[in-house]
């Protein structure tokens, strides 16, 4: 994981839930944290499946 282009790879994948939380979070009110978001989606997955479509 520290060699070649292991590490730009696995930053991306890292990052790329995150963006996609945030974009979820802009769509929501600003006061609903990513944590807070998270865990709506956790018991609710819906929320997720909407947001793709």
């Amino acid at each position: 994981m520290r060699t070649g282009h292991a590490p730009v790879v696995m930053g991306i994948l890292r990052r790329a839930p995150l963006n996609m939380l945030r974009t979820l979070q802009q769509n929501f009110s600003a006061d609903v944290s990513i944590g807070l978001l998270r865990d709506r989606i956790e018991h609710q997955p819906w929320i997720l499946a909407a947001a793709l479509l």
